[in-house]
């Protein structure tokens, strides 16, 4: 026990010497005239160092990575280039770019169509948008799970629909037969799926949902935000084969494939429906019937630019390693404790003593784990986002508690 309290008074001192370090930079003030260089470039330095921290071996606490340099490159690109898509005849380099990584996307998630977006809150809220024009049933009804990500209750506020909760089992998963039963009792506009859980990183069982979806004339929607990158492992192909089923998906590859943000793409089987009319005779094109407006190059020049320096082959190794330290770390800590512990193929591990240790939050500070709630229950949870991350630096963090 003296052992764990050393621990937790050294975590301290880490905290104390972190927050004294972030409170000695001072925010530069706004002026009529430019602030001193030194000044600005000191504090530029110091927002770098806190960015720093998704690039350690301890990091482990959110769905955000590392970004390579060519990803970075990609970013400054886009960002000297400025060009706005809604005047596409004006920049058709770009446009090439985006069209041909639209195409690489729904090939590889078995989708027709497509477009990027600023990431998947917006593509959950456009696809119950496409969802309500185009259902048959006159319904308001959009079925999911508790674990569904917070977007999809403030999606169907912002349309008017009605966002009803499903049973679901010890890990948060869709019960088909609840959904079923559901269904018989209000046909629902939409179902929507989740591949890869926000807290544990859990697949509904989405064949089963799908299939049930359609045969109440719903529109079945699969967020894939974070478990999407598993399309670029052959051994998951059966998992995406049944995502092929679905009449849209969304998947995030700031958080799946590693890239900074804004980044994400909604996929959709068929063309989209035409939603509204508008009078933009400044345009040469009507504007697409999509949500984003205005945008350019830094939804996808920076994963343009990482794939093209080093291949697609270097974004499945980084999945292939994110995965395999979760494994690592959940074999590890299932050796060295007696711990409720949960891994999920997308690489999140949830844990949590037999007893509380409030020792442990001081972990939390430091960027290590996050807290989460999985089926109610409080744990930790680490997640294998940034290919950096080692299970056995984790492991040693913990080591003191086990």
């Amino acid at each position: 026990m003296s052992h764990i309290s050393q621990t937790y008074s050294d975590l301290l001192a880490q905290l104390m010497q972190l927050a004294n370090h972030q409170s000695s930079v001072s925010l530069p003030q706004i002026h009529d005239t430019p602030t001193d260089s030194a000044e600005v470039f000191a504090f530029c330095q110091a927002v770098m160092n806190e960015g720093e921290r998704h690039s350690s071996e301890l990091w482990a606490a959110h769905m955000t990575p590392a970004t390579s340099s060519a990803s970075i490159l990609g970013q400054v690109i886009a960002g000297l280039h400025n060009g706005n898509l809604l005047s596409a005849q004006l920049y058709p380099l770009l446009h090439k770019i985006e069209q041909q990584l639209i195409s690489w996307f729904c090939h590889l998630f078995q989708q027709q169509c497509g477009h990027f977006t600023a990431g998947a809150t917006y593509a959950n809220l456009e696809a119950l948008w496409q969802a309500r024009e185009q259902c048959s049933n006159q319904s308001k009804i959009v079925y999911g799970s508790h674990a569904s990500h917070y977007s999809i209750a403030k999606a169907c506020q912002l349309l008017g629909l009605q966002f009803q909760i499903v049973s679901t089992d010890e890990y948060d998963r869709i019960l088909p037969a609840a959904l079923e039963q559901a269904c018989k009792q209000q046909a629902p506009v939409a179902v929507v799926l989740t591949a890869g859980t926000s807290a544990c990183g859990e697949i509904d069982p989405l064949k089963e949902c799908i299939a049930i979806c359609k045969a109440y004339g719903g529109w079945s929607h699969i967020d894939a935000a974070w478990g999407g990158a598993l399309a670029l492992l052959e051994e998951y192909q059966a998992l995406f084969n049944s995502m092929a089923e679905a009449d849209s998906l969304c998947v995030d590859p700031h958080k799946a494939f590693g890239q900074p943000k804004p980044c994400g793409l909604l996929l959709y089987q068929r063309p989209l429906q035409a939603l509204f009319e508008a009078e933009a005779s400044y345009l040469e094109q009507p504007p697409q019937q999509i949500l984003p407006g205005s945008y350019g190059g830094e939804l996808f020049l920076p994963l343009w630019s990482n794939i093209m320096f080093n291949g697609v082959n270097s974004l499945r190794k980084q999945v292939e390693q994110r995965l395999l330290q979760a494994e690592q770390f959940a074999e590890q800590l299932t050796l060295r404790s007696d711990w409720w512990i949960h891994q999920s193929c997308t690489g999140i591990v949830c844990f949590q003593p037999d007893t509380a240790n409030n020792s442990l939050d001081a972990l939390l500070a430091l960027g290590y784990f996050s807290r989460a709630k999985v089926n109610g229950k409080d744990v930790y949870r680490a997640v294998f986002a940034n290919p950096h991350t080692q299970a056995t630096t984790l492991i040693t963090a913990l080591e003191p508690f086990l």
